[in-house]
């Protein structure tokens, strides 16, 4: 019995490590294999791992993956497939509106401008530029307008591709009293 590998998983381009485990089946992992396509019709790379665990780390494009389990003299049996699916890194573009305020007015509108690949999941606001502590905005339009602001706040928006998550340049509101 081939088994069952773990379930389909969607990781950004390049900057993941995940496990696969096969768990289910009947007799020894005799090899894994990967492919391009999903039905392993060609294409396909043995991956010398007889343990129930492949590990699977920084991919830029979309791969199937299987253990091949036999038993003894029997044919060899294959697992089900998971998909690994690579989503690609969204561009942030960036914010611009950048001005100087008075003490409880709004920043005015705010425009992201360049950003391509991704959705708008949100934004974000900050007091420093590094945005070491952020608070969301539930806003997926590219352009957002603050309430009353008493402090120099920076503002981003968060662009979502899969499992790919980015961020725009910020623009700066600055206060005077």
């Amino acid at each position: 019995v081939g088994g069952t590998v773990g379930r389909d998983t969607t990781v950004c381009t390049g900057s993941h490590s995940l496990t696969l485990t096969l768990s289910g089946k009947v007799g020894n992992v005799v090899k894994w294999q990967w492919s391009g396509t999903s039905d392993f019709s060609s294409d396909v790379n043995d991956i010398s791992n007889t343990t129930t665990s492949q590990s699977v780390v920084n991919l830029t494009a979309t791969r199937y993956y299987r253990a091949v389990v036999q038993s003894g003299v029997c044919d060899p049996a294959y697992s089900s497939v998971a998909t690994v699916t690579v989503s690609s890194q969204p561009v942030g573009g960036s914010v611009s509106g950048s001005k100087t305020i008075c003490t409880g007015s709004t920043s005015g509108v705010l425009t992201l401008n360049g950003y391509s690949g991704g959705t708008v999941s949100k934004w974000q606001s900050s007091s420093t530029s590094n945005f070491a502590s952020t608070t969301d905005i539930a806003n997926t339009s590219d352009t957002y307008t603050s309430g009353a602001l008493t402090a120099m706040t920076y503002f981003r928006a968060v662009i979502v591709n899969g499992a790919c998550t980015t961020y725009s340049n910020a623009a700066v509101i600055t206060v005077d009293p």
